[in-house]
């Protein structure tokens, strides 16, 4: 991207607090006399796909991910995780209104793979339009009950809240409204690693999210 910025914002009241995200440019830019100088954009370019790393942490919040140009239709969000445990969600959600009050989750992620999917390439989401996405880990620990996650989630819910579904005994076994009073699990770490942003977490996982987008 040359010659221009794009920005996002996302209102967000979630219990009980306001949450603002604003991009910052995607690559950074210094004409001199003749020449240009752009920064790494950290892509390639593969099977009719440009493949790039072009997200970002919200600097004011170590929690919230989020690329740094807005995702295109049919873009592909590719998440592959590592060293995930058994408690902890990773989130792909998208707000449903202008003010963010209400959003939707599209994909969940655990250690056994997208939550509710079946089909091959469990790790790729198609973008379905255009809107303010976001990405963000949820734990929820569990305690005395051998089961590796909750089987569901509720596909609405304000931003930044997993309201999971399972059996009774995972509800008794886990403090769903502490954890999520104690909120996203923060980003400890997160690196450009060719086309591939690795994301880092308190609680060791480490996640490896790649953008697709169809070259014309």
């Amino acid at each position: 991207m040359t010659g221009f910025s794009r920005r996002l914002s996302l209102t967000l009241f979630a219990l009980a607090s306001l949450l603002m995200m604003v991009s910052a440019p995607a690559t950074a830019q210094t004409e001199l006399p003749g020449i240009n100088v752009t920064a790494p954009k950290w892509e390639e370019r593969h099977g009719g796909y440009l493949i790039s790393s072009n997200f970002q942490v919200d600097p004011r919040m170590s929690a919230v991910v989020f690329p740094a140009e807005p995702f295109q239709k049919d873009d592909i969000l590719s998440v592959r995780p590592t060293r995930m445990q058994d408690d902890e969600y990773f989130v792909l959600q998208e707000c449903i209104s202008n003010d963010c009050l209400q959003a939707q989750i599209l994909r969940v992620w655990t250690s056994h793979g997208a939550l509710g999917i079946t089909a091959h390439h469990l790790d790729r989401v198609s973008i379905p339009h255009e809107g303010k996405f976001f990405m963000w880990m949820q734990r929820f620990p569990m305690s005395g009950f051998s089961s590796h996650a909750f089987s569901g989630y509720e596909a609405f819910s304000p931003p930044m809240v997993l309201n999971p579904t399972g059996t009774a005994d995972q509800f008794h076994a886990t403090d769903v409204k502490a954890a999520q009073e104690h909120g996203p699990e923060k980003v400890i770490s997160s690196d450009h690693d060719g086309s591939s942003f690795v994301l880092r977490f308190e609680g060791g996982t480490v996640i490896l999210v790649q953008r697709m987008h169809a070259i014309e």
